[in-house]
């Protein structure tokens, strides 16, 4: 009898076993260490039978990491594989986070975890070894000279000033009245499109400079944008700083999502020397084209209220001048 038992037990045991290490994730990358625009895969393994029903996408993954492609592939029945493509666009070492994947099992569902990977970032600027020469030696006047000199500077000056006076005791004071003129508003996006079309034709991008240039005033035309209509000092912020701030205003996520994309490009060449292609010159500019348009849907209401303020703040402004007149 109390060898039956312990059959049992062993049985359920064993059962137990099995159903635990049934599910396994494993997760793999195709390398350890990442420059600015790098490009790289990350898989992930699910092994077991069971349905997969969730798994990360871009909003699960860290902000320096911009998703490119996913595809999904199922080898025979116990084991499914989730292949990403990733371009890397941080300035430091990173970390991949663990992704949550919910399996369905039997009549109920369970969440299966990753590993953590870590990457490490390795820079493209090169150090500078070059010392900064002096200059030509300062010219010393004799100490015999110089006092005359700054007196005779200084006489120059009160005899200037002198003059001017004597002409202001000359001339007739006219009496003019003050005039004001409105200025007119300036749409934030009529400048960001004269300033997109203003940009010079990618076909006459020759040198690393011209292309440097490019982008710095492609993305100075957007940071100016975002400055005029959401009040956000974006030419002294990283685009991190950028994203975190449109965030806090309730920007929306589209506005965010095409923000980043557009300033991550331009600092890739403006700060990592990065040297772009023509073609991805082009992409970046139908980057900020779609930014434009984007834009122009979603901050519609905020700039007729900019220009509402504008134009009230004006009117003011000219009764002032005329109650001023009568």
């Amino acid at each position: 009898m109390y060898s039956n038992v312990r059959y049992y037990i062993l049985v359920i045991l064993l059962i137990s076993l099995q159903s635990a290490t049934a599910q396994q994730v494993s997760t793999f990358v195709d390398t350890d260490s990442l420059q600015v625009g790098d490009i790289f895969e990350y898989t992930v393994v699910v092994n077991g039978g069971d349905e997969l029903l969730s798994y990360p996408d871009q909003d699960d993954f860290e902000e320096d990491l911009e998703l490119l492609d996913r595809n999904r592939y199922q080898v025979g029945v116990s084991r499914d594989s989730l292949v990403y493509r990733f371009q890397y666009f941080g300035t430091e070492d990173l970390t991949i986070s663990r992704k949550s994947i919910v399996l369905s099992v039997a009549e109920s569902d369970t969440t299966l975890f990753t590993n953590q990977v870590p990457l490490f970032f390795k820079t493209l600027l090169a150090e500078e070894d070059e010392e900064f020469r002096s200059l030509k030696p300062i010219f010393d006047f004799a100490r015999s000279i110089l006092p005359w000199l700054i007196g005779f500077i200084l006489l120059l000056i009160l005899g200037y000033l002198a003059y001017r006076l004597w002409q202001k005791q000359q001339a007739k004071p006219v009496a003019e009245k003050p005039s004001y003129q409105p200025v007119p508003f300036e749409n934030p996006l009529e400048q960001l499109k004269i300033e997109l079309d203003q940009l010079p034709s990618t076909e006459n991008l020759n040198s690393f400079k011209e292309f440097e240039s490019y982008y710095v005033k492609l993305g100075d035309a957007i940071r100016r944008y975002l400055k005029r209509v959401h009040g956000i000092p974006a030419l002294e912020m990283t685009t991190s700083e950028i994203a975190a701030s449109l965030k806090k205003e309730f920007v929306s996520v589209d506005v965010i999502a095409i923000t980043r994309k557009v300033l991550n490009s331009a600092d890739m060449v403006k700060f990592a020397h990065f040297e772009p292609t023509v073609e991805q010159a082009n992409s970046t500019l139908d980057k900020a084209q779609e930014f434009y348009r984007i834009a122009s849907k979603n901050d519609i209401d905020r700039i007729n209220q900019m220009r509402n303020h504008h134009e009230k703040r004006e009117n003011e402004k000219f009764e002032q001048v005329e109650n001023q007149q009568k």
